[in-house]
């Protein structure tokens, strides 16, 4: 036998039940969509106070600068305006002087057979002064030493290399420490 679904209903029937169908189906749809928008907003609560919360803060910051700008009167205002004009120019030299790790990668890029380097000290230009850099080692004998001196003497960022005299006292394993005069 054959399963073959057949309605006998009349088609004003028919039509009657598919409508009560389609209404309970946009029932349960609208109930759906108002418990999804319940939720949402009800997760939506802790963002806004948050929200809230940071704007009154915010608002609140706001007054008291106002407030720290209005009671401030004209000559603590050229005092603080001075301080920061220096700080700026501070902030200039600083950027137009040599950095203490170029000059060491400088120094040590420089060839320096049988000259082994232990120390150096920086200390930047200020105020008109050239900057220095002392740099210490052993050398192992005085023409390795002198070959060095003449190298770091003709470097780009140097304009002289001094090294005391009785550094040389010395036959092999020599200690020196040579004096850098940084160029500008």
């Amino acid at each position: 036998m054959r399963n073959e679904l057949t309605n006998l209903l009349p088609p004003k029937r028919q039509r009657a039940l598919l409508r009560d169908y389609f209404l309970r189906l946009g029932a349960i749809g609208v109930v759906l969509l108002g418990v999804l928008i319940f939720s949402a907003t009800l997760l939506l609560v802790p963002t806004y106070l948050f929200l809230v919360d940071s704007a009154h803060a915010k608002e609140t910051r706001l007054a008291a600068t106002e407030s720290t700008i209005s009671s401030l009167n004209d000559s603590g205002l050229s005092v603080r305006l001075a301080a920061l004009t220096s700080d700026a120019a501070a902030l200039t030299a600083l950027a137009n002087t040599p950095s203490a790790s170029g000059v060491i990668r400088s120094i040590l890029a420089i060839s320096r057979p049988d000259v082994t380097l232990s120390g150096f000290t920086y200390t930047p230009t200020v105020a008109g002064t050239q900057g220095t850099i002392a740099v210490s080692g052993i050398a192992a004998t005085r023409d390795a030493l002198r070959n060095y001196q003449l190298a770091l003497q003709g470097a780009a960022f140097a304009i002289s290399a001094t090294l005391p005299v009785s550094t040389y006292a010395m036959g092999a394993n020599i200690a020196f420490t040579i004096t850098v005069t940084l160029a500008p």
